[in-house]
């Protein structure tokens, strides 16, 4: 089975569907542009808590179909839409579904995958002549920035947050990933390739910001290696409460294609 750096099967992997659904509105958006649409054939890759594979089966309505897969999908409520299907799925090592797509959708999931090329053919092998496929990453390269003019809070934010960045990177993440999709749709023949980037300001106490919480928590052991303190996760976490401290989230790049 494939390992990802944020295991689902961690209870705080709730907290951290609950801060991605920051960006709902905005994967709405990009996937309503790709021209979802009643009788379309979905497939929902790495469905996280089924938010958006449910919001894709009302746009498909009882004449289409969703496929939702994930790899620990015991947070994805059991199906209550016609044509929802939701299943234990392994994108890198199990068998492509029996069918095949007009539109495959994955959301933070191929930035973790060290086969993200390979798995990207897969999902392009999965699409029909003129499918769409959009893939939505956070941009690494442009870590979130604290606006604030408290050098403290810049001090005690980057302290946690650079040494992550690195150990995310050490296990397979690919900071690159996200801004390289647009050459990499066109390099695979991909047509009519479209991108948007979408980024908010998160203020401590919000439930957005609780990301890199979560995060840092589920790398404590990462960071305590590389000689992070238990204080600075303690001041970082308590940062992340200050209603006074505000950081821009990261950019999360939405790259669609037609598959020719």
């Amino acid at each position: 089975m494939t390992q990802y750096v944020f295991d689902n099967a961690d209870t705080r992997a709730e907290t951290r569907f609950a801060a991605l659904a920051a960006f709902d509105a905005a994967s709405h958006a990009v996937l309503a542009a790709a021209g979802v649409a009643p009788g379309w054939a979905c497939w929902e890759v790495g469905g996280g808590d089924g938010g958006i594979g449910r919001w894709l089966a009302d746009q498909v309505g009882a004449g289409g179909s969703v496929l939702v897969t994930d790899i620990d999908p015991h947070w994805i409520p059991a199906a209550d839409r016609p044509g929802l299907t939701v299943r234990r799925h392994d994108v890198v090592t199990d068998e492509l579904p029996d069918t095949t797509f007009d539109l495959i959708h994955a959301r933070l999931v191929l930035i973790h995958l060290p086969d993200r090329h390979a798995v990207l053919d897969r999902l392009t092998a999965a699409l029909n002549p003129g499918g769409r496929l959009v893939l939505e990453e956070f941009d690494l390269r442009h870590p979130p920035t604290p606006r604030t003019a408290d050098p403290h809070h810049v001090a005690t934010f980057d302290a946690v947050h650079t040494p992550l960045l690195r150990a995310l990177e050490s296990r397979g993440v690919d900071a690159t990933w996200a801004g390289s999709l647009p050459d990499t749709f066109v390099a695979r023949g991909f047509l009519d390739v479209r991108v948007n980037t979408t980024t908010s300001l998160w203020r401590g106490g919000s439930e957005e910001i609780q990301l890199h919480r979560v995060n840092a928590e589920q790398l404590a052991g990462p960071l305590a290696a590389a000689g992070v303190s238990p204080r600075a996760l303690a001041d970082f976490s308590a940062l992340l409460e200050d209603p006074t401290f505000t950081v821009w989230s990261y950019p999360m790049v939405s790259v669609t294609g037609t598959r020719a």
